[in-house]
């Protein structure tokens, strides 16, 4: 299950009061944060980039649209906010995108030392692509967001979403190089 599933709060539901900005602030802060650190790759800026963007919610909320979720719209700050951060910081990242956890229930060391090695390779793959496909990507794979709502987030029309995340996947399959098996004829 993804942190968006079931968990869509229409911004009209948050007339009553600073409880309504809670509410959103404590379903969606993962997902804002993980989407944070997966653009700008370190977690201090992230976790300033995740303030930021609840702050900026908590003052403009009244303002939005009742009938729309809030998450598309804290996606969008939040990668308006990375831009700007990338854009000041004329790098791409400071160090390797946070590797994901892997959980199993009791396996060996070469088992763990495998995952750990195909992990790795994947975050690197995923943090080696075009901003763009990257954010695409990621908004649509880890966090679960819709083709719309990505083209809601990032401005561009759906086919242009399909496009990206499309390529994304093609490049990382290429890069992982047959780990999930034969990759696409270059």
């Amino acid at each position: 299950m993804t942190i968006l599933e079931g968990a869509a709060i229409p911004v009209k539901s948050l007339t009553d009061g600073t409880a309504g900005v809670l509410e959103t602030f404590q379903r969606h802060r993962s997902g804002i944060f993980k989407f944070a650190l997966q653009l700008v790759g370190n977690s201090d800026d992230a976790m300033d980039l995740t303030q930021e963007a609840f702050l900026r919610f908590h003052r403009n909320w009244p303002a939005q649209d009742g009938s729309r979720d809030a998450a598309p719209w804290l996606f969008a700050v939040i990668r308006n906010l990375a831009y700007d951060l990338l854009r000041k910081r004329a790098t791409r990242k400071e160090h390797d995108l946070e590797q994901v956890p892997v959980e199993s229930r009791a396996p060996g060391p070469e088992v763990l030392a495998l995952r750990n090695e195909v992990t790795a390779r994947l975050w690197t793959a995923i943090g080696a692509l075009p901003l763009a496909q990257r954010e695409a990507l990621l908004l649509r794979d880890w966090h679960g967001l819709s083709y719309a709502a990505i083209a809601e987030v990032t401005g561009a029309n759906v086919n242009i979403v399909s496009s990206r995340i499309h390529e994304a996947r093609m490049a990382v399959r290429r890069k992982m190089g047959g780990v999930y098996g034969p990759g696409p004829k270059s």
